[in-house]
């Protein structure tokens, strides 16, 4: 059964959900997903997944599947050819792989929120990173999604929230913005976050 409180608040927000599916068997990711689609098909946004090998396992079609693992430069191609979307792009040489293999790829921009780490990309370097990627044919980049290193508290998740919403209108304002999971939707939904990842609280 759905968890039709969060459906039913997302709806609300006018924003979307991708249901992360790690969690669920082939069969049991096929029945939730048929199910959403058939009572909120307007804020559905596809299945996320953070691993190849289940992508592949479970056969999932192409045009439904967001990635939203950490990249491999190993299994690139394989994450080209199976999702259609990529919420964790963070290196300019993933990019310059993915836009080779000549598949249309949208992606999100992983930005690091985190000042104590040297990972993802910084907010210094966002606006290097789109126009080293701006003549890119197959790779199209118009979405930022966000990432803190470690756990964080309300008051921070709150803060990085708006950072993105805050970096998002100034480079491009029709952006969307791909954050959250089910410990913190509630609060992503609060502050305008477009695409909240939700998986186990999708279902009772």
């Amino acid at each position: 059964m759905l968890n039709n409180t969060l459906f039913q608040n997302v709806q609300k927000r006018s924003v979307k959900i991708l249901i992360v599916t790690k969690y669920w068997n082939t069969n049991t990711t096929a029945e939730i997903y048929k199910l959403a689609q058939k009572q909120y098909p307007e804020i559905i946004y596809g299945l996320g997944e953070n691993r190849i090998e289940s992508i592949v396992e479970k056969q999932l079609p192409r045009n439904l599947v967001h990635f939203i693992g950490n990249i491999q430069s190993q299994k690139i191609r394989q994450i080209v050819q199976r999702c259609w979307v990529i919420h964790s792009l963070c290196s300019l040489k993933h990019a310059s792989k993915i836009e080779n293999i000549w598949l249309p790829v949208s992606a999100f921009i992983q930005i690091n929120l985190d000042d104590q780490k040297d990972i993802w990309i910084s907010e210094n370097n966002l606006w290097y990173f789109l126009q080293a990627c701006r003549d890119c044919k197959h790779l199209k980049i118009i979405w930022i999604s966000g990432m803190w290193a470690s756990e964080v508290n309300e008051k921070e998740k709150r803060d990085e929230f708006r950072k993105l919403v805050s970096l998002r209108d100034t480079y491009l304002p029709n952006w969307l913005i791909s954050a959250g999971t089910s410990r913190d939707y509630e609060i992503a939904l609060e502050e305008w976050i477009d695409i909240v990842r939700v998986g186990k609280y999708v279902v009772k």
